[in-house]
């Protein structure tokens, strides 16, 4: 996946607020990335990019009179449910199915008895929650940062000082798709002047963010022909 740094989104919504993007409090700071936060869940879930859909075999299992495949674990959406691997065969086919969760577990039921199956499934998108990295700190595994222009996810308890140049084995970079910057950008930007009560600019700006969203999504079915196949499901 060619990923974005999330320095480059903190600026350019820095720039266009007027703000010094070297010097920014942490108040902006935290303001401009949970505005990105926002806008990354509308760009994330709103079209079928190819970085964040995986398709993944599960084992069906019976109990009673209940056939179900467990989700994986990165799952978000699942998107269809197929009796091959649809990324090796044209004559996969979806099947019957629907979701449940037991309260702790997720799961796809499905009406007949196929297996393994293939999910095909959005990931669960990032969440943007660091703050800048504290030298004095210690980290749980999941806990998240700010360092150097991107942002962190802990995987494993880390000790004060164990930054992720140091110790790059305990840290994984939080990956965005290239394509969401500028939109990202611009729909921060708007986002902040609703904050700040410029409304009619705030319009404007929403509109130039929806403008380069849909023009990423021009390239991914015009340009590069990604367009998906229409399933009906008859009874």
């Amino acid at each position: 996946m060619r990923t974005l740094t999330f320095s480059a989104v903190l600026n350019g919504v820095a720039q266009l607020a007027g703000l010094d993007r070297d010097n920014l409090s942490t108040s902006e700071f935290k303001r401009i990335r949970d505005l990105v936060d926002g806008r990354l869940g509308f760009a994330w879930e709103g079209e079928y990019w190819p970085e964040t859909l995986r398709v993944a075999s599960a084992v069906v299992t019976s109990s009673g009179d209940i056939e179900s495949a467990p989700l994986p674990s990165d799952a978000g959406e699942v998107l269809e449910v197929y009796n091959k691997n649809p990324r090796v065969t044209t004559t996969a086919i979806p099947v019957s199915w629907y979701l449940y969760e037991d309260g702790t577990n997720r799961y796809v039921n499905l009406r007949k008895t196929d297996t393994p199956v293939y999910l095909e499934y959005r990931i669960t998108r990032p969440l943007l929650v660091g703050d800048n990295f504290s030298t004095t700190a210690t980290y749980a595994s999941g806990d998240q940062v700010y360092f150097s222009g991107q942002m962190y996810d802990a995987n494993a308890t880390t000790s004060a000082g164990e930054s992720p140049t140091t110790t790059a084995s305990k840290w994984d970079v939080v990956k965005i798709p290239y394509n969401f910057q500028q939109y990202l950008i611009r729909g921060a930007y708007a986002d902040y002047l609703k904050a700040i009560g410029n409304n009619e600019l705030a319009m404007a700006e929403d509109a130039a963010a929806e403008s380069v969203l849909m023009l990423e999504t021009d390239k991914l079915y015009r340009q590069q022909g990604q367009v998906r196949r229409l399933n009906m499901t008859t009874y």
